[in-house]
């Protein structure tokens, strides 16, 4: 490990260190339990990332994270590492001082790090260590850009399951519609998995219904299995057991043919829904919502108390029960700040 470079506080001496993937998982230990998943394998699956720990005085971790170089727009940036947005954040301790944290980013050997100008993003407005970041980046001579990327959806299950029965009953009479048409094209057959037990046959089939699908006709999509470089990090976040144990997702196929797929994270009571398709060959009878509607009520009868689904698509995310939850929102750290007057327009237009 590199020589230690000393970042002085005013209460407090703390280090600055290179970092391993397993000082990350201790940090993510130690942070909010939303951060669970911030371990050393969803960062370092990163290509490039770079790990850095902030250790206090009697070695435990203030912070943890991964920085890779990237261009936004215009603008090249370092940013803040992760497998997927908005999971994109620091890996702050639980406990962390206002005191300490301001002193972390007013240190040279931390800016030295950082660069002049830092991403963190996206990620939801209400992230547990967002916040304790960017007061603290402010009090120590900041500028903070902010750009509002839209609402995520949100179904709160405990909620809607307490109320009345859920699905609706003529949602569940609609999707045995669906089922039965379906049917008659092929037998069905579901698989779920988790990142534990998927094979390489299960993210070919997912690559395949992506390629087939409304998506992979949109520039930028954000194709999770027929994108390589999105699978390798897959992959990888998969090699760490307690990530893998947190992927989960599911096949719908119709005769030898897979039609749809559902694929997420869950973070204790919580699944980030991070992506879900069909095989356009198949959408009239909507197989991807046939599929969401078995997923989602496994995830009720398995305690499953909130479901994350992102941005967009509101029409069909309202109609199974999904409302608008926390802003996403990305965040550009400048110093100095007079700086942040001439980025500005271009951050926001990027």
């Amino acid at each position: 490990m590199l020589m230690r470079r000393d970042v002085q506080p005013a209460r407090e001496r703390l280090h600055i260190v290179p970092a391993t993937p397993s000082d990350l998982d201790t940090a993510a230990a130690a942070a909010d339990p939303r951060h669970l998943f911030l371990r050393g394998a969803w960062v370092a699956a990163c290509e490039g990332a770079r790990l850095s720990a902030i250790l206090r005085g009697d070695g435990s971790a203030l912070a943890a994270f991964g920085l890779v170089d990237r261009h936004v727009g215009p603008l090249k940036v370092r940013e803040v590492a992760g497998s997927y947005w908005p999971f994109r954040s620091m890996a702050v301790a639980a406990d962390a001082a206002p005191h300490e944290m301001t002193a972390m980013f007013a240190d040279r050997a931390m800016r030295r790090v950082l660069g002049r100008v830092w991403r963190l993003g996206p990620v939801f407005a209400d992230d547990p260590s967002a916040n304790k970041v960017r007061q603290a980046a402010v009090a120590s001579g900041w500028a903070v850009l902010e750009r509002q990327l839209g609402s995520c959806f949100e179904i709160d299950m405990r909620a809607l399951t307490a109320e009345s029965a859920w699905p609706r009953a003529s949602t569940l009479k609609k999707n045995r519609w669906r089922e039965k048409k379906l049917g008659e094209i092929g037998a069905l057959e579901s698989r779920r998995f988790t990142g534990a037990d998927w094979l390489a046959e299960d993210r070919d089939a997912i690559a395949g219904i992506e390629r087939n699908s409304w998506l992979a006709t949109e520039a930028g999509a954000g194709l999770q299995f027929a994108d390589e470089r999105q699978r390798r990090i897959w992959e990888g976040v998969a090699a760490d057991p307690e990530l893998a144990a947190k992927l989960c997702g599911s096949i719908l196929r119709v005769g030898d043919t897979p039609a749809a797929f559902t694929f997420g994270l869950r973070v204790g009571p919580t699944l980030y829904q991070i992506a879900n398709n069909y095989d356009e060959r198949f959408a009239q009878y909507s197989p991807g919502r046939t599929l969401l509607i078995r997923e989602f009520e496994q995830a009720a009868r398995d305690g499953i108390e909130r479901i994350s689904w992102g941005s967009g698509d509101a029409g069909y995310k309202s109609e199974m029960g999904a409302q608008a939850g926390p802003e996403i929102i990305d965040l550009l750290f400048v110093r100095p700040k007079a700086a942040a007057a001439a980025l500005g327009r271009l951050w926001k237009a990027a």
